[in-house]
């Protein structure tokens, strides 16, 4: 207990470090160029942003920070160095997958691809079960921030569906920088400074081509980027975050315990290899059929005005308005169109009795009062007809090519 004490101060010393080091930063950079894009369609819809990106990026960091801990002393508990893991063959393949398809970047295809490789052709050699172990953790680190930050500061927008109706939904558009701490081995050298005995029964995946009895374990600062991007048209975003999460957490559990039981019997080898992409992507699929089967939950609706989001520190967020409501009266005047509310703002009414419906049913009054005169409720009205509407581009640059060329064949052909 006392070592692994002494490893937990030692891992977070390291990922103090890693905060402080050039490539965290430029981590940094491309997190801030992510939130711009973010930021610009609130901009667009709403007029303004919800949260600055000061928020938005301190969040990040302090969140990204808590997962990196958890990951980093997942690695150290199972002594997993990044010698032979075979990052320099995943990461090249992960950026040509992106090009097929954005969410191909993910480390759970190439990863697999270069487990099979390894398995079946020789190369590269590297350590299966190591490789599995690490895409494995970065699924665990993500389904925990899916958890807890993915459905904070959403954006909302708007789709056209296949019958031409406009729904409202939100995006969830998130990017962790991890500051972690990794392992490796240095052997045939002295060591000053501070140590660790370890117990007899670890590394657990013990390093292949390594005497242990002269090897000594480093801990040393690294840095990588977790992103998560989805869609909430069927569900609110807490739920879809939360199934979301909760899915991906199991998908991660079962990939390190494949890829541990590997280290004992081979064809676990195999199954981690192939269970890495096959169950991510269906995942994946399950989450779209749900969306393409279930009906919108954000559609105007024949009488009042549904709401889809509210602005920071505006009167119907202070009132307890929320996505999904629908404003039936105010002052006791019935609201069909968003102008019946421009029309009763007019007149800066200095108190505002508000009737609205919720998802399940549920009427409800609030009352808002401001003896200045209210100006605005600060409300996103799900419209019934609008030009701001979000492309859902599921495909990568790739294959959005190979479709402008093939469809401009076609009308050559014509």
């Amino acid at each position: 207990m006392v070592a692994f004490i002494q490893v937990f101060w030692m891992t977070l010393k390291t990922i103090a470090l890693s905060i402080f080091t050039p490539f965290f930063w430029v981590v940094i950079v491309l997190v801030v160029m992510q939130y711009r894009n973010k930021i610009a369609i609130e901009r667009q819809i709403m007029g303004q942003e919800q949260e600055p990106m000061k928020e938005l990026v301190l969040d990040s960091v302090f969140y990204g920070v808590i997962a990196a801990l958890i990951g980093s002393l997942l690695i150290i508990f199972l002594g997993i160095t990044i010698e032979n893991v075979g990052l320099q063959y995943v990461w090249p393949l992960a950026i040509v997958l992106m090009f097929v398809n954005p969410r191909y970047i993910c480390f759970s295809y190439a990863g697999g691809i270069v487990s099979l490789s390894s398995l079946i052709f020789g190369f590269p050699s590297i350590s299966v079960p190591a490789l599995m172990s690490i895409v494995g953790i970065l699924h665990l680190m993500e389904s925990l921030l899916i958890y807890i930050d993915g459905p904070r500061n959403t954006t909302p927008i708007f789709v056209r569906l296949k019958d031409g109706r406009v729904a409202g939904g939100f995006t969830m558009q998130k990017f962790w920088p991890i500051p972690f701490a990794a392992l490796t081995i240095a052997t045939g050298i002295t060591i000053t400074g501070q140590g660790v005995n370890m117990p007899d029964w670890w590394p657990i995946i013990k390093p292949a081509g390594i005497d242990l009895n002269n090897a000594i374990f480093l801990i040393m600062p690294g840095i990588a980027a977790l992103g998560y991007g989805d869609l909430a048209l069927t569900q609110l975003p807490e739920k879809k975050t939360r199934i979301s999460s909760i899915r991906l957490f199991f998908f991660s559990i079962v990939l390190i315990i494949l890829a541990i039981l590997g280290i004992y019997i081979k064809l676990f080898q195999y199954l981690a290899a192939i269970f890495a992409p096959v169950a991510h992507e269906l995942l994946i699929l399950i989450g779209q059929r749900e969306e393409r089967e279930n009906p919108p939950l954000f559609v105007a609706p024949d009488t009042g005005v549904m709401i889809l989001a509210t602005a920071k520190g505006s009167p119907a967020r202070e009132m307890g308005i929320k996505p999904g409501d629908v404003i039936l009266k105010i002052n006791d005047i019935p609201i069909n169109e968003p102008d019946d509310i421009i029309r009763i703002l007019n007149e800066r009414p200095s108190v505002m009795w508000i009737t609205v419906k919720d998802l399940n049913g549920n009427y409800t009054n609030y009352e808002y009062k401001d003896p200045q005169g209210i100006l605005g409720l600060g409300v996103l009205i799900v419209p019934k007809a609008t030009s701001m509407i979000y492309e859902i581009n599921e495909g990568g640059i790739f294959i959005k090519k190979l479709k402008e060329i093939f469809k401009n064949i076609f009308k050559k052909n014509k």
